[in-house]
């Protein structure tokens, strides 16, 4: 079967396309925060904050392994990395809950 020279151009074009897409996705951000750090300084705490938060889970998360492990050929390093997630997982879902019930407390009070 001979493939279509349209398809071959299509494609290409959804190559070059998607990559300037994601040149632009990372670019702009890093722009706007270098272009006026006192708005962008909050966003980088948050973002920091999250990184800390990650690397806590990563640090406390065990590396087990077991019969389930073994079978699915999960090595103890990704089995770290997946209690990791899990954990920071747990970590972001207590945050928010805990701000939530923050914010109506606080209203009954103003």
């Amino acid at each position: 079967m001979q493939d279509s020279p349209l398809i071959n151009i299509g494609l290409y074009l959804t190559y070059i396309l998607f990559a300037i897409a994601a040149i632009t996705a990372i670019a702009f951000p890093l722009i706007q925060t270098f272009s006026n750090f006192k708005k962008a300084k909050g966003g980088l705490i948050g973002f920091g904050i999250l990184l800390v938060v990650l690397l806590f889970a990563y640090l406390v998360s065990p590396a087990e392994t077991g019969l389930f492990y073994e079978k699915h050929d999960i090595s103890p390093t990704v089995s770290k990395i997946i209690g990791g997630g899990l954990v920071a997982t747990y970590i972001v879902f207590a945050g928010v809950v805990i701000s939530i019930v923050y914010a109506e407390v606080a209203k009954w009070f103003k």
